[in-house]
C-alpha cells in the first residue's frame, strides 16, 4: 500500500515539473514589432498621417521609445507637431505635441498594433484612442 501511494506521489510529481517546464517555455518569447514608418490615419486618403519612427536602438527589440510627426495637408493645427511614444510587444502609446507653450493642448494616444501574424512581425494596422478620438493607422 505504501509503495502505491509513493508511486502517486512521484508520479504527480513529474507531471507537475513536466506541466511547469512546458509554461516557461511559453513566457520567454517576447514579440518584437516592427511599426517605424510613415502611417496614414484611416479614411483620409492619406492627407492626415503619423510618422513613427523609432532610432536605430529601438528597432528590432521588444520595446523601447520613438519619436514621430503628425502631419495634415489640410490642417495645419495638425501639421508638424512632434510627438514621442513607447512601445512594449504590440502596446503602443505616444502624446503629440500641439502647443509646446501649452501642455493641456497635448493630446495622449494608447493603442495596440495588429502584425500580419504570430510569426510574421511586420505591423499592418495600429488601433488608438485618445480623449480627442479615435484612431485606425494603417500603411500607407
Amino acid at each position: 500500500m505504501k509503495i502505491v501511494h509513493v508511486m502517486r506521489i512521484n508520479l504527480l510529481a513529474a507531471c507537475v515539473l513536466i506541466l511547469t517546464d512546458c509554461g516557461s517555455d511559453e513566457a520567454g518569447i517576447a514579440f518584437i514589432p516592427s511599426f517605424n514608418a510613415t502611417w496614414a490615419v484611416d479614411d483620409t486618403n492619406g492627407e492626415y498621417r503619423m510618422d513613427l519612427q523609432p532610432d536605430e536602438a529601438n528597432q528590432n527589440v521588444p520595446s523601447g521609445v520613438f519619436e514621430g510627426e503628425e502631419q495634415n495637408d489640410n490642417d495645419s493645427n495638425l501639421d508638424g507637431n512632434p510627438l514621442s511614444g513607447t512601445f512594449n510587444g504590440l502596446d503602443i502609446e505616444f502624446t503629440i505635441v500641439r502647443d509646446s507653450g501649452d501642455p493641456s493642448q497635448n493630446v495622449k494616444y494608447t493603442g495596440t498594433m495588429e502584425p500580419i501574424s504570430d510569426t510574421n512581425n511586420r505591423i499592418i494596422k495600429i488601433t488608438l484612442t485618445s480623449p480627442e478620438g479615435n484612431l485606425v493607422l494603417v500603411p500607407l
